[in-house]
C-alpha cells in the first residue's frame, strides 16, 4: 500500500519563490540613482546595443553576437546553424525573456536611443524587473505590482463585442499571465498599490490603485493634459481610458474576493501633480513612464523623479 501510494505522481502546491529575510532591506533603494555616473559596465551595455555590426562579422565565428542569437535559438528548440544565419534570426535577437515568457530584441532595446518612441515591449520588460526588485525590498516597505501593456488591448477599450465577459476573460488571462502566481489566482491581498501602463494615441502614461488606502490616480508628463478632466459615464464606451479600466480592475477584484473593490469603485480619477511636465516633448513619455512607475511609493509621498531636467538626452537610461 505505502509503496502504491509513493509511486502516486503529486501535485504540489505553487510556492513563489521570494528573498530570504537576509536578503531583505528597508534601505534597499528599488529606483535608479539619477546622481550617479553611468558606469563604465553601463556604457559597453549601451554600446553593444546599439551599434550595428557588418554581416561579415555577424557571420563569422568570432561574433559574440552570433553565439547570443544561438543560445536564444538553442533554447527555442533549434539548433541549426542556419538558422541563426538567417535575416529573421538576426532581427530577432533575444536579450531579454522572464519567467512569465516577456522577450525583448535587441531591436526594442534600440528603442531607447533619443529621438525614438519607446517600444511597448520595452515598458512590459520594464515591468519585469520592477516586479523583481519589489522581492528584496523590506517586510514594512509597501508591497507594489506592476503590470505591461499587454493586460488592457485597445479592442477592450474601443469595442463592446462580446460584451462584458469577452474583455473580462481577457483581462484575467493577462492578470494570471503577468503575475505568474501556478495554479493561484491574483487577489491581491498583500499588494498595496498596482499599476498599470496606458498606451493612448501613442502617448504613454500611467494609471495608479492604491489599495490600502484606497485612491486612484493618473501621473501624465504632458501638461497639456493636467487639466483636463478624466470623464466618467454609466455607459462603457462613453468613458474616458482610465474608468474603463477601473470598471475591469473593480470587476475582478470582486470576483476574487477583494474586500478594497467597493472603495476603488467609489474612487474617482485624480491627476498626480508633475512640476517636470513637458509641452514640446512627444517622443520621451516611454521614458517618463518608466521612471514614474519606478518612483511611485504612495500619494503620501512626494513623487520625485531625481532631476528637474527632462528630456532623454539629459536622463539616465
Amino acid at each position: 500500500m505505502l509503496a502504491e501510494l509513493g509511486a502516486q505522481k503529486r501535485k504540489l502546491p505553487f510556492r513563489e519563490n521570494v528573498a530570504a529575510e537576509p536578503n531583505r532591506s528597508p534601505y534597499y533603494i528599488r529606483s535608479v540613482d539619477m546622481g550617479q555616473p553611468i558606469t563604465k559596465k553601463e556604457t559597453n551595455l549601451w554600446q553593444y546595443i546599439y551599434d550595428d555590426e557588418s554581416p561579415v562579422h555577424l557571420l563569422n565565428g568570432y561574433s559574440r553576437r552570433k553565439r547570443a542569437m544561438e543560445a536564444n535559438v538553442r533554447e527555442q528548440g533549434s539548433s541549426s546553424v542556419v538558422d541563426v544565419d538567417s535575416p529573421i534570426h538576426m532581427a530577432v535577437e533575444l536579450l531579454f525573456r522572464s519567467p512569465t515568457h516577456v522577450q525583448a530584441s535587441r531591436a526594442m532595446f534600440k528603442s531607447l536611443n533619443v529621438g525614438n518612441e519607446v517600444s511597448d515591449g520595452i515598458i512590459d520588460c520594464w515591468a519585469e524587473v520592477l516586479n523583481f526588485q519589489e522581492k528584496r525590498k523590506s517586510r514594512e516597505a509597501c508591497s507594489r505590482q506592476f503590470f505591461g501593456t499587454k493586460v488592457v488591448f485597445p479592442w477592450m477599450l474601443t469595442s463592446d463585442e462580446g460584451g462584458v465577459e469577452a474583455r473580462m476573460h481577457k483581462f484575467r488571462l493577462g492578470i494570471k499571465g503577468a503575475v505568474n502566481s501556478g495554479e493561484n489566482v491574483p487577489d491581491f491581498r498583500n499588494q498595496d498599490i498596482v499599476f498599470f501602463p496606458i498606451l493612448e494615441h501613442k502617448h504613454f502614461y500611467l494609471l495608479v490603485f492604491e489599495l490600502r488606502d484606497p485612491g486612484i490616480y493618473v501621473v501624465d508628463n504632458d501638461k497639456a493634459r493636467q487639466g483636463q478632466l478624466i470623464e466618467d459615464s454609466v455607459y462603457y464606451l462613453h468613458k474616458d481610458t482610465a474608468y474603463k479600466n477601473k470598471d475591469m480592475f473593480v470587476q475582478y477584484l470582486r470576483e476574487v474576493g477583494n474586500p478594497r473593490a467597493d472603495d476603488i469603485e467609489y474612487c474617482n480619477f485624480q491627476r498626480m501633480p508633475v512640476p517636470w511636465a513637458t509641452t514640446a516633448n512627444t517622443t520621451d513619455c516611454g521614458v517618463f513612464l518608466m521612471r514614474h512607475m519606478e518612483c511611485y511609493i504612495g500619494k503620501t509621498k512626494v513623487l520625485t523623479v531625481g532631476s528637474a531636467r527632462v528630456g532623454r538626452g539629459r536622463w539616465r537610461r
